[in-house]
């Protein structure tokens, strides 16, 4: 069986340092990995993942879709002034009013906009102050509400729905749309222009719609719980997206919620535009930054992340957050009662994908789980970022879909890294994937058991703070050109039991994986650079190719591993026509070519920094 993977870019720098091996003392391959491997860790995050997909029902979003009838509505003449609605009922708003208000607390409305225009000296659609109303509104035709400076557009303090075949576009002095209960939405299609968020509610549903975000001073959709929440419950702080054609462009993040941001489905082109400040104490004051937020040095007009130990000139920070999809911790009030005890637990936060066509292009992290889990399941995703591309504080899981980061800080990032499935082509400045955690009883991992992926990386391409294990799937990567980084890092040594694995780099750190692998590897080590672009290829005895790779930038140092190797056996690793090397399996572990240099056995000697080490630009991957 042959496999191939192409790299279109070139770079490259010469390495200077020859490689060496050895054996190292690891874990036995079916040992929990990094205190909890795929069995404990993975498995809890799965159960809580199939959990939330069970608190969430499509009955609702049917229901709602139904419920557009104008039967026995009010027709309600159109006015100059702010028409007040007393009493429940179904009422008709066509042509132009400055303004409809709720006059009671407990209403249960349902309004239907067919032609209506409404440009408000304050609220335009106004129940700011009944927080037991129940609207529904239906949309037919085209449709319009304005507000004034300073003003929310729609300020509903109870429940929203949105239905119907029509359209609403917002223009909100404050936010577009603010509800403190749940807003649901299904069929219609929104235009939102927001000073602060285009959408801001204790929850968001939404089904089958069309949500334009056209600019927002702050979030695209944003889901906060209330203050007093203490307690992880998925009843409110949610996101849940089902088959939604969702853009936004925004200065805060495209999707932000408290709790569980739940992706089924649909279009997303999310453009976050990030504001950048230099570092004075007057930005530190007035943005609430600390020395750690500025990590970005300015080149031109554009800005690039720098590791944390840059020295080199001016800084800059973000002013605000502005990531692609976000779920946070709750940032909950100070209290000195006692008896209000916070019992919400990390790895209760979640962001889960199921599918969907996503375009992400932002300033800040583009996919982030703060304190939680990240679940791809599907999708097809192109990325681009200044900072991270898909990252959480606990588990980064990536079962399938086709992932494509072109440009990243770190590529794929989690206290610890699973993927077993899908297509990951990741284009990274530092580390291609990394496990890191500040969190000092984590032993971080990286499991790849199956999947294809690609990494060009100007850092580590693949590196763990704990352990690397590799079973399955493909996995090809260029590493870097430094000396002072390499193709694959750990702390606790890398295991290889299965798969295919193909990783170039320098010699100056290389890590060869563990004696106590249970498939055949071979570390290559070349006396002089093998020139960017240079097609490498493993063949048997007889000449067949068995694993080939052209490298995107100069390198000097090959790991390869593949079920097809056989002890005792004889192998040659060509580079373009030119035979590089004739060799047997004689161990585990097989090294050819020079050696003797400042080498990394095993995975036993220095590495596994978590990305805080500066890189150079590395290319992208790309299949053929």
């Amino acid at each position: 069986m042959k496999r191939i993977v192409t790299f279109l870019w070139t770079l490259g720098l010469s390495a200077l340092v020859l490689a060496g091996c050895g054996n190292a003392s690891f874990l036995n391959p079916g040992d929990k990995l990094g205190g909890g491997g795929t069995g404990e860790i993975a498995e809890s995050a799965d159960d809580r993942t199939d959990e939330i997909k069970d608190d969430f029902s499509d009955e609702t979003f049917s229901d709602l879709s139904d419920n557009t009838s104008a039967d026995g509505a009010v027709p309600v003449t159109p006015t100059e002034n702010v028409y007040t609605v007393s009493e429940s009922g179904i009422y008709l708003f066509q042509g132009k009013y400055g303004g409809i208000a709720l006059g009671e607390d407990s209403l249960q409305l349902h309004l239907i906009f067919d032609g209506a225009e409404i440009t408000s000296s304050g609220i335009a659609l106004d129940g700011s102050g009944h927080k037991k109303a129940e609207v529904v509104l239906t949309l037919l035709g085209e449709n319009s509400v304005a507000s004034a400076e300073g003003e929310n557009a729609v300020h509903i303090k109870g429940t929203l729905s949105l239905n119907g075949s029509g359209s609403l576009s917002v223009t909100g002095g404050k936010n577009a749309i603010k509800v403190s209960k749940e807003l649901a939405i299904v069929d219609c299609s929104l235009s939102l222009t927001a000073e602060n968020h285009g959408i801001s509610a204790l929850s968001v549903s939404a089904s089958d719609c069309k949500i334009d975000v056209l600019s927002a001073g702050k979030d695209g959709i944003n889901a906060e719980c209330d203050d007093g929440t203490t307690t992880f419950t998925t009843a409110e702080g949610y996101v849940y997206l089902k088959d939604v054609d969702y853009a936004c462009k925004t200065k805060g993040d495209g999707i932000q919620a408290d709790t569980v941001v739940y992706l089924d489905g649909g279009t997303y082109t999310i453009e976050t535009q990030g504001v950048f400040v230099a570092d004075t104490a007057e930005n530190r004051e007035k943005y609430e930054l600390s020395a750690d937020d500025f990590r970005y040095i300015r080149s031109g007009n554009d800005y690039q992340k720098v590791a944390s130990d840059y020295r080199g000139g001016s800084l800059y920070a973000l002013a605000q957050g502005c990531k692609g999809i976000k779920v946070g911790e709750i940032e909950y009030p100070e209290t000195t009662d006692s008896d209000k005890e916070i019992t919400v637990t990390e790895g209760d936060y979640s962001i889960l994908i199921e599918g969907g066509t996503f375009t992400i292009d932002s300033t800040d992290d583009a996919i982030h789980a703060n304190s939680g889990n990240l679940s791809v399941g599907g999708g097809t995703f192109s990325i681009s970022t200044y900072d991270d591309a898909l990252t959480s504080d606990v588990l980064t899981k990536i079962t399938g879909g086709e992932i494509t980061v072109t440009k990243s800080y770190e590529g794929i990032e989690g206290g610890y890294v699973e993927i077993t499935g899908g297509t990951v082509n990741v284009t990274a400045q530092d580390d291609g994937i990394n496990a890191a955690s500040d969190d000092a009883s984590v032993v971080e991992h990286i499991i790849i058991s199956g999947g294809e992926v690609s990494v060009d990386a100007g850092g580590d391409g693949i590196d763990s703070n704990g352990t690397i294990l590799i079973s399955g799937g493909e996995t090809y990567v260029a590493g870097p050109t430094s000396n002072m980084d390499c193709s694959i890092d750990s702390d606790r040594g890398t295991v290889v039991t299965g798969g295919y694995l193909f990783a170039v780099g320098p010699l100056g750190m290389v890590e060869t994986p563990a004696q106590n692998s249970t498939q055949y590897v071979v570390s290559f080590a070349k006396d002089r650079s093998i020139a960017a672009g240079t097609n490498l290829s493993l063949t048997d005895g007889d000449g067949n190719a068995i694993l080939s790779f052209r490298t995107p930038k100069a390198c000097r140092s090959v790991i390869l591993s593949c079920p097809e190797l056989e002890q005792g056996k004889t192998y040659r690793i060509y580079g373009g026509d030119s035979s590089l090397c004739e060799f047997t399996v004689s161990q585990i572990i097989t090294t050819v070519g020079s050696s003797g240099g400042i080498g990394n056995p095993g995975g036993m000697g220095p590495g596994g920094m978590g990305g805080t080490r500066p890189g150079g630009f590395g290319g992208g991957p790309a299949r053929p």
